[in-house]
């Protein structure tokens, strides 16, 4: 029998657990509780080793694995390593059997966590709830009211929700007081008490002796207050158009966490109900107001709110405010609806009485409200505009603006403070409200003086001494191991030095009390992040005062795959451990780490329009960078971007127009670049500085040019296209080659592409039109030459690409309209290869790459929308694409293999200022989107600008330029900048120049390690040719094998494998020199590295 109860009580708790759907705001992402049998683990530490498979969890529990696969989890923590009675389960649950079973995203997280609830190693799995130390209640319409975030109700919740030894009596039009979210909150006299009972469905009151019980009043039986419009005890108001008080009392009380409505500034009290109008018509005005404070005062009312009033003399007003301050009660008064100042010629009452506290109204902002007065009596502001509280109609709710509002919403905090402070006396407490509010007259300068202290803040007021106010101030990181460049990166061991700071009032001078032995332990539940020093001491934190962990520092590890965003952390403070208010705090920030080269980005004060160049300027093994800014100038940068070659920079004398082109040429190593200019110049200089020639192109120029040898010989040409519609081609002097310029009678607003189309030796310059005409136009007579031009289906002003598609002798023309949506592929006869219809707009050029490492090239099209195509060479979709990475682009892409797959990235920036890096398998690489900031509307340009065998992306940005430094080489770069050659062809399947800037290739080679010496990890790199079988193996100083670190084959490209400093068996080295030999077909090298501990 009790086996069958508890297979009962299993059953119905496996079905409460899968009722809790994942939400984000309650559990941790990606991240499910898992405890494991005994028997599955098969060790008392409960350590699982497992293995990482095609980037899945392995354990060798079968069944397990396969969710594994299912479920994509990849990671495992072990909750628990360390438990000190390792022998004590609950029920067959080991605390160091607990893991949390890291997913890859949360889209399947309830399906797994049902899974593996049923697998045959577990015993249960759960998600991971958020532990909040917030008080929250579970008011349904919570999230409407917006006064509690601003005045920081939830953490004054945290400390008090108030108490029913607080009285606060509502002096107005009467209230409801049945109202399902008042009546728990509504004072019950216990002088009258004995013999009397309510119907709280009813409304009414029965019972009592007719006589004053003397508890103050003078009032027969009154048992929740009076009703001073009809002279009796019951002083609920019923008529829906009598709202005011009703609404009031729920500002201030509304009861909290009881499921329903809204809940006041203070979820716990007594509201004393005070009636002043009839509950059969419509009233304007309050009766007997000051009867009803002077009552109030005399049952012993600790906060008497009056959301009314009007102008008059002033005396009779301040002696019943007087009077009440006497009896021990603070008058909150409501400052008036009519935009008025208070000063000599205008008073308002009881508003303006001098022990009174005024309010103002203000908005979400802290804006000062349209409606509100102001002056010099107005003591403190709160929200006013559009409060959510209780009516009377149907028991509902209603958003009212007024300094009706305003008023009890401080009335509320006042009753929180004196909840906690019980002996403050009424000017005392007003002075707290007052002290602790928050300056906003930054927001109001209009105003200076003349809103008081400031807007209410809840919890300054209930809390400021009694604890901190600890804030993270400012984060410090810095690299311990990784590439050496200082740039904390993923994939690096990190040191995070946090600021705290103790908060005292700016503006008033108000101190938090001070921490004393204050201690943080940092945590996160990111994936990716290992911390492994967590805990810090900063001693004692006065107010106002900021501490670094400088001598405790954290630290951790990030994983090189980590996503470019915002890492979250959180500190859990502690301090005053034995004070009567131990301050124990989970405060969150985020630490963003860089994929930047050190000393980038760089700002040059504007945007460019040439996509970058990289190439060796000079006797150094790094390639600079060649780029334009803004103003006309020309730099050559090292991979500091702040050094520069001889010669540069250079001014051209006006903007550049499109791309830099550059080529080798001549016989002893010259370099020439020729640019388009704003002044509709073409330029031509060499590589050291020296302009060749600047001369005017004949027409307005909106695209780069081309260097290129047109009858494939020695001698080069620079060909370029004005809006006007002629093709200019000059020699490398500046003149006209013979023939042209020629006018093909349409805008050109896109760079020309050369190829040789009909293999006679010479090559035609193919331009395309913005009324939708492809030219080209023979280099020797300036004729279109036969089936040309041909007719598009749209105009362009995106480059050409120049492709083999139907493997031929001869190239074909690949067209991506602007606007038509249409990627066009020609054969060399001009006939149509194949039409392909894409989603919308196209703002950049077709490129050629092998995307998943089959050997053969596909085109890739980013489209305006973000839609990234992946065709076959027939124009037919590649499975599973287009790929859509939703954002706007206006750029071509530029295109590498680098992620140690098959997969290449299709790299492009958009207008939001993100870099992504999309493959044709769906996802994007590790690290990517990358925020860069700006419009990224300029091609890249990939490399290795700092030659430590990754690969970098130089990023034109609208203020300047970025170098990101991704921590991978490169297997292959497909299109490795725009129109895939530096002389911008568009051509990659045949030679354009008789020395084309040719793709960067890799050589087989042991390259290094770095640091060196280390402790106890350090990064082995290395490069090869081809895919190839590598051996890489460590030796000690015996040339004893240490461990062997890799034995496979391997793809082309740049490599980096990481020794931790053990031997094969997981043991430790000790400290001294050691060798790492590398083997590759015919290739053997060997390098020493010294461990240093």
């Amino acid at each position: 029998m009790r086996k069958l109860i508890l297979i009962g009580c299993l059953v119905m708790a496996v079905s409460a657990m899968f009722a809790l759907k994942f939400d984000p705001y309650y559990f941790q992402s990606k991240t499910i509780i898992t405890a494991f049998t005994r028997e599955a683990i098969g060790n008392d530490t409960g350590t699982i080793e497992y293995a990482m498979r095609d980037g899945v969890v392995h354990t060798g529990m079968e069944s397990f694995d396969r969710l594994a696969i299912k479920y994509d989890i990849v990671e495992m923590k072990q909750m628990h390593p360390y438990v000190k009675v390792p022998t004590w389960n609950d029920n067959g649950v080991y605390l160091q059997n607990l893991y949390r079973v890291m997913l890859n995203s949360d889209d399947n997280i309830d399906a797994a966590v049902e899974a593996l609830s049923k697998d045959k190693n577990v015993i249960f799995a759960e998600l991971e709830g958020i532990n909040r130390t917030k008080y929250t209640p579970n008011d349904p319409l919570l999230p409407q009211q917006y006064v509690h975030p601003r005045i920081n109700s939830f953490e004054a919740w945290d400390y008090t929700q108030g108490s029913y030894e607080v009285k606060v009596a509502i002096t107005d039009s009467g209230v409801k007081w049945n109202h399902p979210d008042l009546r728990n909150n509504i004072w019950i006299n216990p002088a009258e008490a004995p013999g009397m009972s309510i119907n709280w469905d009813a409304g009414t009151i029965s019972g009592g002796d007719n006589l004053d019980a003397g508890e103050g009043g003078g009032k027969r039986d009154d048992l929740i207050g009076w009703d001073f419009y009809d002279n009796d005890n019951n002083p609920i108001q019923t008529f829906a158009g009598n709202n005011h008080g009703t609404h009031v009392a729920g500002c201030a009380g509304a009861v909290g966490d009881n499921e329903i409505g809204v809940v006041g500034t203070c979820p716990i009290v007594s509201i004393i109900s005070c009636k002043g109008a009839p509950s059969n018509s419509p009233s304007t005005g309050i009766a007997y107001g000051y009867d009803q404070i002077k009552y109030a005062a005399e049952i012993r009312a600790d906060i008497i709110n009056a959301s009314w009033g009007g102008p008059g003399a002033g005396a009779y007003p301040n002696s019943i405010v007087n009077y009440a301050t006497a009896l021990g009660s603070l008058v909150v008064t409501a400052a008036g609806n009519d935009n008025k100042e208070h000063d000599s010629s205008y008073q308002d009452y009881p508003a303006d009485c001098v022990q009174a506290l005024c309010v103002a109204s203000t908005g979400q902002g802290d804006v000062k409200s349209n409606f509100s007065d102001y002056g010099a009596p107005i003591d403190i502001c709160a929200p006013g505009e559009g409060i959510l509280s209780t009516i009377i109609l149907n028991n509902g709710y209603e958003a009212l603006s007024g300094t009706s509002m305003a008023s009890p919403n401080v009335a509320g905090v006042a009753a929180l403070v004196k909840s906690m402070n019980p002996d403050l006396e009424p000017m005392q407490l007003m002075q707290r409200l007052m002290n602790t509010s928050d300056y906003i007259y930054d927001k109001n300068p209009a105003y200076m003086n003349l809103l008081g202290m400031g807007r209410v803040n809840a919890f300054a007021a209930v809390m400021y001494d009694k604890i901190p106010n600890i804030s993270v101030k400012d984060t410090k990181i810095e690299e311990i191991e990784g590439d050496g460049d200082g740039v904390p990166n993923p994939g690096e061991k990190i040191r995070l030095k946090v600021s705290l700071e103790n908060y005292m009032n700016p503006m008033t001078g108000l101190e938090w009390r001070t921490a004393e032995n204050l201690t943080a332990t940092l945590s996160t539940n990111y994936q990716g992040i290992n911390i492994t020093q967590a805990e810090a001491s900063f001693g004692s934190l006065t107010a106002g005062s900021t501490l670094w962990n400088n001598s405790t520092p954290f630290i951790f590890e990030a994983a090189a795959n980590l996503p470019s965003e915002p890492i979250p952390f959180e500190l859990n403070l502690s301090a005053n451990l034995d004070s009567d208010f131990p301050y124990e705090r989970t405060v969150p920030f985020t630490v963003s780490l860089s994929n930047h080269q050190a000393g980038w980005p760089i700002e040059t004060g504007g945007a460019s329009n040439s996509s970058p160049i990289l190439w060796n300027m000079d006797n150094d093994p790094e390639p600079e960078m060649i780029v334009s800014d803004h103003l006309g100038n020309v730099l050559v940068l090292k991979k500091d971007g702040r050094t520069q070659v001889s010669g540069f920079p250079l001014n051209l004398g006006a903007n550049v127009i499109g791309s830099i082109a550059m080529t080798p040429y001549g016989n002893n190593g010259q370099i020439g670049f020729a640019a388009s200019l704003q002044n509709n110049n073409i330029a031509f200089f060499g590589g050291n500085g020296q302009i060749i020639f600047n001369v005017p192109a004949g027409g307005p120029l909106r695209s780069g040019p081309v260097i290129t040898s047109l009858g494939q010989n020695s001698n080069y040409q620079i060909v370029c296209a004005t809006q006007s519609g002629s093709v200019v081609a000059l020699d490398t002097q500046g003149n006209p080659i013979p023939n042209f310029p020629v006018s093909v009678g349409g805008a050109i607003l896109a760079p020309p592409a050369i190829a040789d189309l009909n293999n006679d030796g010479h090559h035609e310059i193919i331009v395309s039109t913005l009324n939708g005409k492809l030219h080209a136009l023979d280099s020797r007579t300036g004729e279109n030459i036969s089936g040309f031009p041909v007719t598009m289906a749209g105009g362009t002003q995106n480059p050409i690409t120049i492709a083999n598609l139907d493997n031929d002798a001869y190239p074909e023309i690949i067209v991506a309209t602007s606007s038509a949506g249409k990627v066009l592929a020609y054969k060399h006869d001009g006939s149509l290869h194949f039409s392909k219809d894409v989603d919308g707009a196209i703002r950049g050029g077709a490129v050629m790459a092998d995307v998943n490492s089959s050997g053969s090239k596909k085109i890739v099209v980013v489209s305006n929308s973000g839609k990234v195509y992946f065709l076959n060479p027939d124009g037919s979709d590649m499975p599973n694409t287009p790929v859509n990475a939703n954002c706007t682009v206006e750029s071509s892409p530029v295109v590498a293999t680098f992620d140690g797959d098959r997969y290449a990235g299709v790299i492009f920036g958009d207008t939001n200022g993100f870099l992504h890096s999309v493959r044709a398998d769906g996802t994007e690489s590790p690290n990517f989107p990358i925020p860069i900031g700006g419009n990224l509307k300029v091609s890249a340009a990939l490399g290795d600008v700092d030659f430590d065998n990754d690969i970098d992306i130089v990023v034109p940005t609208d203020r300047g330029f970025t170098v990101i430094d991704i921590k991978r080489g490169a297997q292959s770069y497909e299109w490795p900048c725009f129109m895939g050659t530096y002389n911008r062809a568009g051509n990659i399947v045949q030679p354009t120049n008789e020395d084309d800037p040719v793709v960067p290739v890799f050589d087989t080679a042991l390259n290094g390690n770095y640091p060196n010496p280390f402790n106890p990890n350090t990064t082995i790199s290395f490069s090869l040719k081809h895919k190839a079988q590598v051996n890489l193996t460590i030796y000690n100083q015996r040339g004893q094998k240490v461990r062997e670190l890799i034995d496979e084959i391997m793809p082309a490209g740049n490599h980096h494998l990481t020794w931790n400093g053990t031997d094969d068996n997981g043991k430790g080295v000790s400290s001294g020199v050691y060798f790492y030999k590398m083997q590759s077909d015919n290739y053997t090298s060997t390098r020493k590295m010294i461990m240093m501990k």
